[in-house]
Order: C-alpha cells, then sequence, then structure tokens
C-alpha cells in the first residue's frame, strides 16, 4: 500500500509565505514613491502639511513591512524545522542507501528555507512589480535594465565555460586533500607505521601544491570577472541616474521620477542577479522534494509484531544476486533449525558467510528467497519484534560515544539497572567493567582506548543479548579474542543455549566449534554440506588427514595449521597445543637427521586413536640417522636430572618428543624413514589403545 506524503501538507504554509513577500516587495516601493513625491509636490509648493502626510504613509507601510518581515522569518524558520521533524522521523524508518538519501534531501530541504533561498524564490515572483513600476516611469529604464541584466548574464556565462573544468579538478583535488588528512589523523591505521604517516604528509604537500597551481589558473579570470560585474552594479544606478537626468532636460520626466527610478533599478538588478546566484539552489532543493516525496510515498509492507518467538528458523531458496553477471553472493540456500540450536557457518573467505548472516537475521535481505521465524517472514517484522527477537554481534564491533551503561542497552531510555548487570554477567564482562574506576558509567567517547578490541567485543555482545533474545547472530565472535575471552565466550553461548536461544555464527577459527549442533559449509556461495556438526566434520576430514610437504623452513606454518585444522571442540585447546609442538618436534628431527644437500618431501598423516588419543606420523622416502641416537634417548629421558638441553641441537628435538609423547617410534624401512608418535591429553587413556 501507498503511505500518504507528509511534505504535501508544505502547501499550507505557501499562501501566507507568498501574501508576506508581496507585502515585502510592495513597501520596497514606499521610498521611491516618497521621494519622488517629495520632489514634485512637496518642495515646489513648500506645502509641509502634505510632507506630514506623506511622512505618515511612509512611516505606516514601514512599519507593517516590520511586521510582515518578522513574521515572514518565523514561518520560513518554522518550516524547516517542521521538515526536519517529518522528514527525519519518516526517513529514519528506512534503512541502507534508501534512508542516507532521504535524510540528505531532508536536509536540503531544510537549509532552503531556514537560509536565504526561500527568500530569494519568493522575491523572484514579485520581479514584474519593479519591471512595470519602471514602465510606468519611462520605459527607456526597462531598456536600460535589459541591457545591464544581459551583460551580466554574458559574463557570467563565459567565464563559467572558460573555469568549469579547472574549478571541478581543484574540488577534486580538495577532496584528495581531506581524505589524506582524514587518513594521517586514523590513529588504527597509521599507529606505528612511521612510514605510511611520513608518505601521507608528503602526498597531501603533493596534492595541495597541485590544487594551489591549478587555481591559479583560474583566480586572475575570476578576479576579472567580480571586477566587472562590481562595475557594472555601481555602474548602474549612476546610469539611471543620467538617463532619468536627460529625461528631465527634455521634459519627459520629472526630478522625481528620476530619483525613483534609479531605487527601483538598483533594488531590481540586486534581485533579479540574486535569483540567478541561486538558480541552482533551487533546483536542487527542488529535486530533493521530489525524491524524499517519492521516497516517503513508496509502497510498504504493513509491519509485524510477534509477541514472542520459539527460535525456529527456516530459510527457503536464499538468492542474492551480484549484478553484472556475476556468480551470485549466495546461491539456493536453503535448511532449517529447531529451537535452542545452534548452527556454524564455515567457508573460506568470499564464500559468501556474511551475506548470508545478514539475510538471515534481516540486516540485508535476499532478493530471492525467504528467512522465517517461526512462520513469520523476517523481512515483516517490525521494529518491536527485531529488538526483542533479534540479537547481532559484528565481526569487529564498535561502542558508541556514551557510557558501558548505555552501550549495553543501546542506549534504551530510562534502562532497569539489573538488566544491563545481568547482561554484562551473562557475556562475562561484569568484573571488567566493574573494575574501571566509573564502572558501567565509563565514558567511552572520553576513554576511547580504555578498552582492547577483544574487550569491546565482548561488551558488545552484552549489547546483543541485553533483550534476551530469541535469536542470536554472531560473526566470527572470536576472531579478536584471546584464550581467556574465547573460554568466557564459549561459557556464554553455552547458558544462552540453555535457555533456548538459537545460535547462527559464522566461525574462522574453531575454538568454539563444539558448541554448535549443525554445520553449514559454504563454497562460493552455495552449500557445500550441511548437517550434524561430528557428520560434516567427519566429512570434511576424509583426504585431509594425510599432508605432503617440503622439508623446509617455509612449511612449518602448514604443518601447524594443519594439526589444528584436526580439532574442532574448544575443549581440546591443550590436547590440541601438545599435537602441534610434537608434530613440529618430528619435522624439526627428520630435518636435522637426514640428507642436508638436496630438496626432500615428507608426508605426515594424523589419526584419532579414540576421542582422547591421537597419532601422528612422518613418512620420508630416504633413511635418517635418528635411529642409532633413540636407545641414547630413551636412556637419558629416564634420568630427568639430565639437562636435554646439554644435548646436540640433532638429538634435542628428539628428546622433546619422547618427553611429551606416550609412544615414539623411529625405524628405518626399505630405505624410507618412519617417525610415529602417539599421544594423549591423559596417558592412562593411551595404555588400553596400545594393549590392542
Amino acid at each position: 500500500m501507498l503511505q500518504p506524503n507528509p511534505l504535501s501538507q508544505l502547501k499550507i504554509f505557501i499562501l501566507p509565505l507568498v501574501a508576506f513577500s508581496f507585502v515585502t516587495n510592495l513597501v520596497v516601493l514606499v521610498s521611491p514613491i516618497f521621494m519622488m513625491q517629495v520632489l514634485d509636490r512637496v518642495v515646489p509648493s513648500g506645502n509641509l502639511n502634505t510632507l506630514a502626510m506623506l511622512l505618515m504613509v511612509a512611516i505606516g507601510a514601514i512599519t507593517t513591512h516590520a511586521f510582515t518581515e518578522f513574521f515572514k522569518e518565523q514561518s520560513l524558520t518554522k518550516t524547516a524545522r517542521w521538515i526536519e521533524v517529518i522528514g527525519y522521523k519518516s526517513a529514519l524508518q528506512l534503512t541502507g542507501t534508501t534512508r542516507q538519501t532521504a535524510l540528505e534531501n531532508t536536509s536540503k530541504i531544510s537549509k532552503f528555507f531556514s537560509g536565504t533561498t526561500a527568500s530569494t524564490l519568493l522575491n523572484t515572483f514579485w520581479i514584474p512589480l519593479f519591471l512595470g513600476a519602471l514602465y510606468l516611469i519611462h520605459p527607456y529604464f526597462l531598456l536600460l535594465l535589459f541591457g545591464i541584466i544581459l551583460s551580466i548574464l554574458v559574463i557570467k556565462t563565459l567565464m563559467q565555460i572558460f573555469t568549469q573544468d579547472t574549478l571541478k579538478l581543484s574540488a577534486s583535488y580538495m577532496q584528495s586533500e581531506q581524505q589524506t588528512l582524514k587518513d594521517i589523523s586514523n590513529y588504527r591505521i597509521v599507529s606505528g607505521l612511521y612510514a605510511i604517516t611520513e608518505n601521507l604528509r608528503t602526498l597531501f604537500t603533493s596534492i595541495q601544491a597541485q590544487r594551489h597551481q591549478n587555481e591559479n589558473s583560474v583566480t586572475t579570470a575570476i578576479s576579472i570577472r567580480n571586477a566587472i560585474l562590481g562595475f557594472l552594479r555601481m555602474s548602474s544606478q549612476v546610469l539611471a541616474l543620467a538617463l532619468g537626468a536627460s529625461l528631465v532636460v527634455t521634459g519627459q520626466l520629472s526630478a522625481g521620477g528620476m530619483i525613483g527610478a534609479s531605487i527601483i533599478m538598483a533594488k531590481t538588478i540586486s534581485t533579479i542577479e540574486a535569483s540567478i546566484n541561486s538558480y541552482q539552489d533551487i533546483k536542487r532543493s527542488y529535486a530533493a522534494y521530489l525524491g524524499l516525496s517519492d521516497t516517503l510515498t513508496q509502497k510498504h509492507t504493513v509491519a509485524t509484531e510477534v509477541k514472542a518467538l520459539s527460535g525456529a528458523l527456516r530459510a527457503e531458496g536464499l538468492i542474492f544476486p551480484r549484478g553484472g553477471g556475476a556468480s551470485p553472493r549466495i546461491d539456493r540456500i536453503s535448511f532449517s533449525l529447531t529451537s535452542g540450536e545452534c548452527l556454524a557457518i564455515i567457508g573460506d573467505s568470499g564464500s559468501g558467510k556474511t551475506t548470508l548472516l545478514h539475510a538471515l537475521c534481516g540486516i540485508a535481505p535476499c532478493p530471492i528467497g525467504s528467512t522465517f521465524f517461526d512462520e513469520s517472514e523476517v523481512r515483516t517484522f517490525g521494529p518491536v519484534t527485531k529488538i526483542k527477537a533479534i540479537g547481532y554481534l559484528p565481526q569487529q564491533a564498535q561502542l558508541l560515544t556514551g557510557t558501558l551503561a548505555q552501550n549495553i542497552s543501546c542506549f534504551k531510555d530510562a534502562p532497569a539497572d539489573d538488566k544491563i548487570i545481568n547482561a554484562a554477567k551473562t557475556a562475562g564482562v561484569h568484573g571488567l567493567i566493574s573494575a574501571l574506576p566509573d564502572a558501567y558509567e565509563t565514558d567511552i567517547g572520553v576513554n576511547p582506548f580504555l578498552l582492547s578490541a577483544g574487550q569491546k567485543q565482548r561488551v558488545a555482545l552484552a549489547r546483543a543479548i541485553f533483550e534476551s533474545p530469541a535469536y542470536l547472530f554472531l560473526d566470527e565472535p572470536n576472531a579478536l579474542l584471546d584464550a581467556a575471552g574465547e573460554r568466557q565466550l564459549c561459557d556464554t553461548l553455552a547458558t544462552l543455549k540453555a535457555k533456548g536461544t538459537t545460535i547462527i555464527m559464522v566461525l574462522h577459527r574453531s575454538g568454539i566449534m563444539g558448541l554448535a549442533d549443525k554445520v553449514l559449509v559454504l563454497d562460493n556461495g552455495k552449500t557445500n554440506d550441511f548437517g550434524a556438526r561430528s557428520e560434516v566434520l567427519g566429512r570434511m576430514s576424509d583426504g585431509r588427514t594425510r599432508l605432503e610437504i617440503p622439508l623446509n623452513a617455509t612449511s612449518m606454518q602448514d604443518l601447524n595449521d594443519w594439526i589444528v585444522a584436526q580439532f574442532s571442540r574448544h575443549s581440546d585447546m591443550a590436547f590440541c597445543q601438545k599435537a602441534v609442538l610434537v608434530g613440529v618436534e618430528i619435522f624439526n628431527a627428520a630435518c636435522q637427521n637426514g640428507a642436508q644437500d638436496s630438496p626432500r618431501h615428507a608426508t605426515f598423516v594424523f589419526k584419532f586413536l579414540n576421542e582422547h588419543c591421537c597419532e601422528i606420523v612422518l613418512h620420508e622416502k630416504m633413511p635418517t640417522s635418528a635411529t642409532s641416537k633413540m636407545q641414547k634417548i630413551r636412556s637419558l629421558v629416564r634420568h630427568p636430572e639430565v639437562n636435554m638441553f646439554d644435548l646436540p641441537p640433532d638429538e634435542i628435538a628428539l628428546a622433546v618428543i619422547s618427553q611429551l609423547t606416550d609412544e615414539l617410534e623411529v625405524k628405518n624401512i626399505d630405505q624410507s624413514s618412519l617417525f610415529c608418535a602417539k599421544i594423549s591429553s591423559d596417558k592412562s587413556l593411551l595404555d588400553g589403545v596400545s594393549k590392542h
């Protein structure tokens, strides 16, 4: 349905403003008429009574003009304020670029009425009044006026044609200068990067010099234009007096008419020139009015307000086109969750994870397809339902200027203190906030660097769960957190799950993967896999338990990441770190106890023996000298008083592995070497495995 255009009420203000404008422009003629009557009647006759009568009429007209100007200014100011109230209220209900455009258009229309442009436009309508007055005094004054105005127009047009390209280039340089200054002032970008700071300063100076050089080429032309226009303005009154004097001499005009015509001429020229100068502003304001009217009268759906949602979610055929013939950002995504389930969305960078998250929570709904919360489509929800039902935590959350209490409560008017504290406790930041000097009243605007990025992320989590939403959407929530913060996040999400909150999270790191009930794997916007966490991760592990890498320093990080990828539960962090250390030391032992004069490659194999035990095997197609050293290493391990770091470098790695593992086997088979290490989070658990 179409909503009524609130700007249509502007017509109520138009007639009074036009009437006020008519009076103020009519009163402008009082001064020249008074001069004409005094010179033509009072001075020749010497009749002071006539002078007194004329003076009373003139003062009365001027008084009327003063009151009219007062009411006109009041009307224009109130109109501007009314437009701000109506425009901003309506625009803030919109979203995205539509909202921004509506806000900009509202600002332009408001400035039109609060500035001088509206008065200039109203005065333009009464220019014929002055032209008529000049014609009645004598038609020659009208011809003189047209000549002067034509000269002004020609000069302005020629100068605009001559300078427009240069001025556009100067504006471009100015924009680049401002952006460079903004970058120099951006602490997050330039902090510690001295080369960027110095080079940006040099760049700013260079751009500024180019702008100055460019502007110098038009400065002379602009100065000439302003001088000629000033000459025409000043000479217009002189020419009018000269023309009037010649007409008086020939008996075609009285002395009063000469003075009156000169005054009216100056007023008319200033009004016409102001109208010419304001033409572009008037045009832009009218375009803003049409744009805002069109935006505010667009079709809209009636918002649905749902008192309570269970937490069930269903996505059906979600497609987000990219445009330009490119493949969609997300393509035909469908799945469903029951109340209280946790979904992890994973995939490579650029696979569409954040786009899908935004589509699901209603930030940017897909043009094609639907997302249902219970049985209601997310696009139909009104603001009350969105506030109560949906919590969202972006990848890099920002806190707004205000206190921590205001940020957590989303700047709600008079929020309950216990509700703020409960949200902070659930998010695990109550102790952090309480330790600050001003606790919950700490102003982030005054102290923007008081909290680290990870701490701000945790406060933002409290903000996301302030209203106890039925649905919580998280975009890489552990990306900025340290180990302690990640453990607290895990506890928070587990608490929310127990309360029945449905959680959808985008993940790159696997630290909180163990919370997920289901996993959705995206690949170039399409569903690569979906199902229970254990099943999906099991399918992902197929073919990935083997790694072939060259035995050189550049492969160390690949090995580290590969071992970490085998672990998916947050509770396995210590076990994972132990396995990584063993894998790295096996890598070092193989490198140091083999040929050093030729390229070498090795194959790693990772295998879980059970939930708490794993095995790492390295196989290389050439023998290793480590086999001859293992008897010595095993003997030293049985004597803890021996300092292992007194060993040669090629034996230290073997010693470290022997101490960290439950079983270590190193042997040569058919001119190939084999390192096999068995690791467990608890040594007693491995005994049963070894006996089979």
